[in-house]
Order: structure tokens, then C-alpha cells, then sequence
């Protein structure tokens, strides 16, 4: 790491020890508590593009999860939301971090109303122009405390499904040259993540193809085609004959820079522009697969799914299956 990567991390280090609600979360540590446990992490790209999709996150795709997460079929007993942003022309005084444009906007839970408890948590802005996803989701895992509305999540929590979700309508601008794919992919499954990209990829020409899941090395791919005739809203394509980038068209190097990190992971990629098309249509198919996704993609007490976070066939843990689109939207509150 270069002085200037490692004077960054410093930074951060130094501002999450100054946190009011305790210290930094360990991610390594085993939960002991007795609840059931979602935490859903934001990273959002706060440029001058981004106010619509902003609105949406905020008001009815992660209200909507939490609703859902906390119903019988899930049985969650607690939905913690953190979230960050970049691309902002503003760090929030945290001295270090202006050349990469990243800033906390802090944690928070929903109650079963999809209330969150915080509502400056998703206060995101957007009139930046600097996008760096991969130093924001470094920092942003980085962000989260050991405490989150009063509660110590590894004295609390008994299991704790981690989920972080990208949205950004750009490729990333490079403002930390120490990072690589590779290092963040493996940082996200190191910290027991299941991570999803909303970005510009155009999906086989297609708005009604809201979401990719991307697997045997970008070869075996199942895409998420919109259908309002089916029961759960949408059917499943599975393409074994190309390779994603043959036919997923992102923009610039998004594809590269983006999509690539959710190649065989539990994972998917969105196409943002399908969602500032046909916005309650991308709900309905987003929202269904994020809460099965959550609920499924998940590994016992060391919460999330850690260093098992592999597709099936990919030879991961013999107790997880690849997940399916068996939820009925129609029930979905």
C-alpha cells in the first residue's frame, strides 16, 4: 500500500475511534445473542444524476425489504441499515478522505413498518462528480460500529445476513490506486457480504430485464425479466451459450470495474436504467429477490455467509442452494 492509501485508512481509523456508540465492528467475531439479525449496507453514488434513484432507495426499495424481512415467512427480529456516500464535493471533515469523495451517513434500524429509526441515515445528496465505489465500499464496511440504536450486534444478534447494495450510474473515477478488484471483491466476502450492483448495464437490449446473476466465470448466467402475467412478477432466462459481457452492455467500464465483482457470488447486477424507467415494475422484481437473498444467502453464527459466499456449483457449502425466485410478490407487503 502507498502512503497516500495508507493515510487514508489512518484517517478513517482514526474517526471511527472517535465514534460516540463504541468502537468499529468486528467483523471476524462470532454473534452470541439471541435475535435474528439483517443488516443491510448502502453505498451510494452521490453525483449530480443520482437524485431519482436516491428517492427510490429511500422511499420504497429498503422500506420495502424491511417490511418484508420482519413477515413469518423471514422472521427477522431486526433490520439495520448503514449507509455512505461519494462522489460528494464534501468528506464531513473527515480529514484524508477528500481525494476519494467519501462520507458516513451513520446507522440505524427499521421497525416492522419499514420506519427507520434515523432518517439523516439515507439523507444522501447529489451534486458531486467524483466516483470511486470501490474506495466507498471499502470505507463503508469499514464505517460500521459495534452498536447500532443501542444494540451491540454480536451480544444481540444470534445470526447477522449482511447485504451490501452499490448504486451508481457511473464506472468508477480511480482516487485510490492501492485498491483492485480482486482486493475489494475479497474484502466484501471476507466480511461475510452479499453485494449487489444497481448500475448502467443494459441487459440483452431489454428494460424488462431488471437483474443478472453471473456465475461459472461470466458463462452461466441467469437473467431476471420482468413479467407481470407470472405469479412472482418475473420468470428466470438461464444463458449458457455467452459469455455476460457478450450481451450485459455497461457503461464504459462498468462492466469491468462493477459487474465483474459479483461473478460467482450469491450477487446480481440491476440495470439502474430499468428502475428510472419502470420504477414500481424494478420494485417489485428488486425488492422480491433481495429479501430471499438476504434471508438464504446466509451461514449460521459467524453471520452473513463469510468465506462460503460461492454459488453451488461452484463447490461452496453443501447446506446452501443457489437461490431461487420462489417468493410471491403479491405477498410482499
Amino acid at each position: 500500500m502507498n502512503k497516500h492509501g495508507l493515510l487514508l485508512r489512518l484517517c478513517l481509523s482514526i474517526g471511527l475511534a472517535t465514534f460516540a456508540h463504541g468502537g468499529q465492528f468486528d467483523y471476524q467475531s462470532p454473534a452470541t445473542g439471541s435475535a435474528k439479525c439483517a443488516l443491510i449496507n448502502v453505498i451510494m453514488d452521490e453525483s449530480g444524476s443520482m437524485d431519482g434513484d436516491q428517492e427510490f432507495m429511500r422511499v420504497t426499495a429498503l422500506p420495502r425489504m424491511a417490511r418484508a424481512l420482519y413477515t413469518p415467512t423471514y422472521g427477522y427480529n431486526d433490520v439495520f441499515l448503514c449507509s455512505s456516500g461519494f462522489g460528494h464535493g464534501s468528506d464531513k471533515g473527515n480529514a484524508g478522505l477528500d481525494n476519494v469523495r467519501w462520507r458516513s451517513h451513520g446507522c440505524t434500524a427499521y421497525n416492522v413498518h419499514g420506519v427507520a429509526a434515523d432518517s439523516s441515515v439515507t439523507a444522501w445528496q447529489s451534486s458531486g462528480q467524483v466516483e470511486d465505489g470501490w474506495a466507498a465500499m471499502q470505507f463503508g464496511m469499514e464505517d460500521v460500529p459495534d452498536n447500532i440504536v443501542g444494540k451491540n450486534l454480536l451480544s444481540h444478534c444470534s445470526t447477522i445476513d449482511k447485504n451490501m447494495i452499490l448504486v451508481t450510474d457511473e464506472d468508477r473515477d480511480d482516487r485510490d490506486s492501492t485498491l483492485s478488484a480482486t482486493g475489494v471483491k475479497n474484502s466484501v466476502k471476507h466480511n461475510g457480504y452479499v453485494l449487489n450492483v444497481i448500475a448502467d448495464v443494459d441487459i440483452d437490449s431489454d428494460a424488462d430485464n431488471i437483474g443478472l446473476k453471473i456465475a461459472d466465470g461470466g458463462n452461466s448466467n441467469t437473467i431476471y425479466h420482468a413479467d407481470s402475467s407470472a405469479p412472482k412478477k418475473y420468470v428466470t432466462i438461464v444463458d449458457t451459450t455467452r459469455s455476460y459481457k457478450d450481451f450485459a452492455d455497461g457503461f464504459k467500464d462498468t462492466n469491468t470495474h462493477y459487474s465483474d465483482l459479483v461473478v460467482d457470488t450469491w450477487g446480481a447486477v440491476f440495470n439502474i436504467m430499468s428502475m428510472r424507467s419502470q420504477a414500481a415494475v424494478f420494485a417489485d422484481v428488486f425488492v422480491a429477490i433481495k429479501v430471499l437473498e438476504i434471508s438464504e444467502g446466509s451461514g449460521g453464527s459467524s453471520g452473513g455467509c463469510g468465506e462460503r459466499c460461492e454459488n453451488s456449483e461452484g463447490g461452496g457449502d453443501p447446506h446452501f442452494t443457489t437461490w431461487k425466485n420462489e417468493v410471491n410478490i403479491r405477498n410482499l407487503p
